[in-house]
């Protein structure tokens, strides 16, 4: 079930956060590592949490996947595609892989913002995460273009069209 965080579920999102860079440095990937000042990875957190809607996928009472709603990067995004009705995904973790409730949390914020009658899901991801720009392909979304931004990872950029 979808669900919208409130405060009692902020240290889940810094623990899930934690949990995806062991995760992923276990699968070899480059993501989260590489001297990463781990005090400003969860201030960016705070801040994402104190302006913006963090959601959640619920499973007997467990949040099992999380994911903000933030406003679009302008280091990524053209004017055009910025002011285009979209709903911009940040900051998705799961707590456990392999149980598709990753899946099941973009599919419901995919049904909301067709609901509100967004054109796009739009995010951006990290650059080198093959395995992620795969998984967001399986799930119908398109590689727009790839971003280098000094001092950022991510740049792989995704849109998922809604209102075909």
């Amino acid at each position: 079930m979808l669900i919208t965080l409130d405060e009692s579920h902020r240290k889940l999102v810094h623990q899930v956060r934690d949990d995806a860079g062991e995760w992923l440095a276990s699968k070899g990937t480059d993501q989260y590592r590489g001297g990463l000042d781990m005090r400003q990875v969860h201030a960016n957190i705070d801040r994402d949490f104190d302006n913006f809607p963090f959601v959640g996928w619920e499973v007997d009472g467990r949040v099992v996947a999380v994911m903000a709603i933030i406003d679009p990067e302008a280091d990524f995004w053209t004017p055009e595609e910025l002011a285009e009705p979209q709903t911009y995904i940040s900051r998705f973790f799961v707590v456990e892989h392999g149980k598709d409730y990753g899946s099941a949390l973009l599919g419901a914020v995919i049904r909301r913002a067709k609901d509100d009658r967004k054109r796009w899901i739009r995010l951006n991801c990290w650059s080198t995460n093959t395995r992620l720009h795969a998984y967001y392909a399986r799930h119908g979304f398109e590689h727009v273009r790839t971003v280098d931004v000094p001092g950022r990872m991510s740049g792989a950029l995704f849109q998922l069209r809604l209102d075909k």
